[in-house]
């Protein structure tokens, strides 16, 4: 049985219920016109009911042949109420006796089938409007020209037509109502199912969300562990900084500082990307950047680079093919000797910005990152004379290439340049609080470019 009513009325999974129900109204209609045909007929009524049904029960044929064989809905469904109510009614109301015909009761089958197929009020309330009109004026026109309607044969074939008019919606809509009430059951079965099978996804998907929030969480905690404490630039400086602006919970960017004999040693770095693949990346430079420190007595940076480039791309690359790939970091690296108030200066694609006077000085770095290039020169140092109240600035591509604005474009190197100098004789604590308010002014609802870090640093 459910094979059948799935060949006729159609798949659940290609055809909506109410699809399907207009499927099973139209052929139900069909029965009955193909019915109502032959006992007209018999009844002797006048030819033109029999041509009328006929005709009406081919027109449903097609219907029925565009609503499940090509799967339209609105069309059939329109169409079967247009013939139904505009031709089919009036043309057996005048020619089966009437009022006092069975027709009346298809009257009832029409609105049934229209209000089980269609959900939209705005259709619904016009047709029923026209339904009413339309029966109002069949017995105005009954009552203005009774010789117009034909009349049964005799009473036994009037009471016999209504009967059997009568017996026919009846079975029409119980069928109706048992495919309907038999097709939302399986409906509603199949949703639950759905719905059982969604719920227990969810729960999967949910547990390894959770999962995966439990390792983000610690990975969070690892890299803030690896982080040097804030205490050692605190202890060694006259004021400082750190904007440090992760765009989700795992940060790419990361800053390194340390106390060797006399040399303090700062660095600021951007990873190959940012969240967790950027996290790893690090944390891996953050290790090695410390065991190159640890285990180099030199105080020129750019020697420390060329021996960090070098581990870094064994690490990442351990067969030695040396592909060029973007896996790496670029970092700028400070070493300040606190007796000779020297700075040596070294950087791989990231600058450092030095203010004295309330004057700007730049000095870019070297065009290549820390990992694979396709040229690899040894990294170039710069020194510096520090004087009294210098600050030196260093930073990552996260604050001048965020976009925002009115016209949506980046930060740029020159609004940075232009925000330092603005507030440099301010202390370093407000110039932090003025970055932070200007970089948000401008991201605005934008979404976050990239990790964001900047440190300033004022030694004497």
């Amino acid at each position: 049985m459910n094979k059948f009513l799935i060949k006729i009325l159609g798949n659940p999974n290609k055809f909506e219920l109410k699809h399907r129900v207009s499927n099973a109204v139209i052929l139900i209609a069909i029965f009955l016109g193909i019915q109502s045909s032959i006992f007209n007929y018999l009844l002797g009524l006048p030819e033109i009911t029999v041509t009328a049904t006929i005709g009406t029960s081919v027109i449903l044929i097609f219907a029925y042949y565009l609503s499940r064989i090509k799967g339209m809905f609105e069309i059939p469904v329109y169409i079967s109420l247009f013939v139904s109510l505009v031709i089919y009614t009036p043309v057996m109301w005048i020619g089966n006796g009437g009022s006092s015909g069975g027709f009346q009761y298809y009257i009832f089958a029409y609105l049934t089938f229209a209000i089980a197929v269609i959900n939209k009020r705005s259709i619904i309330i016009p047709i029923v409007s026209f339904v009413v009109f339309l029966s109002v004026f069949l017995l105005v026109f009954e009552y203005k020209f009774p010789e117009k309607i034909f009349d049964y044969p005799s009473p036994t074939d009037r009471l016999f037509d209504i009967t059997l008019s009568f017996v026919s919606v009846l079975v029409g809509v119980s069928s109706l109502f048992y495919i309907y009430t038999n097709l939302y059951k399986k409906t509603n079965l199949t949703l639950e199912n759905t719905n059982r099978e969604l719920n227990k996804q969810r729960q999967i998907l949910e547990n390894q969300n959770e999962y995966i929030n439990d390792g983000i969480l610690y990975a969070q905690k690892i890299q803030k562990a690896v982080l040097p404490s804030i205490d050692i630039i605190n202890k060694n400086c006259k004021e400082n900084f750190i904007f440090y602006l992760p765009k989700s919970k795992i940060s790419g960017d990361f800053y390194y500082f340390t106390k060797k004999d006399n040399n303090l040693i700062i660095a600021i770095a951007d990873s190959t990307g940012h969240g967790i693949p950027g996290g790893f990346m690090s944390m891996l430079g953050i290790t090695m950047l410390k065991e190159v420190i640890d285990n180099y007595e030199n105080e020129n940076p750019a020697e420390v680079l060329n021996i960090l480039r070098e581990k870094i791309i064994v690490s990442l690359d351990p067969k030695n093919k040396r592909p060029i790939t973007n896996d790496g970091f670029d970092i700028a690296l400070s070493i300040i000797n606190t007796k000779t108030k020297q700075l040596n200066f070294s950087g791989a694609n990231l600058p450092l910005i030095l203010i004295r006077n309330n004057e700007i000085t730049y000095f870019s770095s070297d065009k290549m990152p820390i990992g694979t290039f396709i040229s690899m020169t040894s990294f170039k140092n710069q020194h510096i004379d520090l004087k009294e109240n210098d600050t030196i600035y260093m930073f990552t591509d996260g604050i001048i290439d965020q976009f925002g604005g009115k016209a949506n474009k980046k930060f740029t190197l020159n609004r940075l340049q232009e925000l330092l100098i603005t507030y440099s004789e301010e202390p370093l604590s407000f110039q932090k609080e003025k970055i932070k308010k200007a970089f948000r002014n401008w991201r605005g609802k934008q979404q976050r470019t990239d990790d964001a870090l900047i440190m300033g640093v004022k030694i004497f």
